[in-house]
C-alpha cells in the first residue's frame, strides 16, 4: 500500500502514546496474553529499547548495526513508562529530521532509505499496541483498512516471502491461503506456504480466510483466533503454518 511517511510518522505517534497511556502503575505486572512470558512492564521494556536503538540507527544515518550495549540506558529516576514516552519522542524526532532519500542500515542486510525505518517502527507499535490492550483488558481498536493492509504487505516482505504472480505454478505440491480483506479493495493475498511466495491477486487456495484487513494481519501476528475471520478449508493446517511463521 502507498501510504505517506508523514501519515506512518503521524501513525506511530498515535499508537505509541496509546501504549504509553494503557501502561499504568495499577498494570504493569499484568500478563501480555499475546507475548507468552512477558508482562505490561516487558512490553514497555522492549519498545523502549526499540525505539532507542532505531532512533539512533536514523539520527546517526548510521551504516552498520549499532552496538545496543552503548545506546543510552533508563535513568534510574525515571520511570520505565516515561522512559517509553522519552524515546518515542526521540525516534519521532529522528525520523522527522532526517532526509527521507538517505540510504541507513537496517537488520535485512540492504541499506534502504531512512522511510524503511517509518514504516518498521509504525507497523510494530501497531501490533504491540494491540498487546497493551490485551494486557490492559481494554478494547482492541481498529486502525484504517489501508493502514493494516500495509502491516499485512509489510509481513510478507520482511520475513523473505517472494512476491510473484502464482501463475504457472504447482498448487498441489503445498498448502496455498487466500487472504480476502472484506473492507479494502484489491486487499487479496494469496500465498504459496512452502515456497514462501506470494500475491496480491484474487487465486484459489486450499484455504480462504475473509475479514477485516485489520483482523487479517492480527491473525497474521498471532493477536487473533481464526474463529475471528470467516473460514473455508482446512483452517488447522493454516493456523499449523501461521505458528511456525516467526512475523
Amino acid at each position: 500500500m502507498d501510504l505517506s511517511p508523514e501519515l506512518r510518522i503521524e501513525t506511530l505517534e498515535q499508537e505509541g502514546g496509546r501504549i504509553v497511556d494503557l501502561a499504568t502503575p495499577a498494570n504493569l505486572d499484568n500478563p501480555v496474553p499475546s507475548c507468552p512470558d512477558w508482562t505490561m512492564r516487558d512490553l514497555v521494556s522492549h519498545l523502549a529499547r526499540i525505539y532507542g536503538w532505531a532512533g539512533t540507527i536514523v539520527e546517526g544515518q548510521l551504516q552498520e548495526r549499532p552496538d545496543r550495549d552503548a545506546l543510552p540506558a533508563r535513568p534510574e529516576e525515571m520511570s520505565v513508562v516515561d522512559w517509553l514516552s522519552d524515546r518515542l519522542d526521540f525516534l519521532l524526532g529522528a525520523l522527522r529530521r532526517t532526509p527521507r532519500t538517505v540510504p541507513i542500515w537496517n537488520f535485512t542486510g540492504t541499506p534502504a532509505p531512512a522511510g524503511w525505518w517509518i514504516r518498521r517502527q509504525a507497523n510494530e507499535t501497531i501490533i504491540h499496541r494491540v498487546d497493551a490492550e490485551l494486557a490492559a483488558h481494554a478494547a482492541v481498536t481498529d486502525v484504517e483498512p489501508p493502514v493494516a493492509a500495509d502491516v499485512v504487505d509489510e509481513l510478507f516482505e520482511l520475513f523473505g516471502f517472494e512476491a510473484t504472480d502464482l501463475e504457472g505454478f504447482d498448487h498441489a505440491a503445498d498448502l496455498w491461503i487466500h487472504l480476502h480483506a472484506t473492507d479494502g479493495e484489491g486487499a487479496e493475498w494469496t500465498i504459496d506456504t512452502g515456497a514462501r511466495r506470494f500475491s496480491r491477486a484474487h487465486m484459489k487456495g486450499d484455504v480462504a480466510l475473509r475479514g477485516p484487513s485489520f483482523s487479517l494481519a492480527r491473525w497474521l501476528t498471532g493477536r487473533a483466533s481464526i474463529g475471528t475471520l470467516e473460514a473455508f478449508g482446512d483452517t488447522a493446517a493454516a493456523d499449523a503454518w501461521r505458528a511456525s511463521i516467526e512475523f
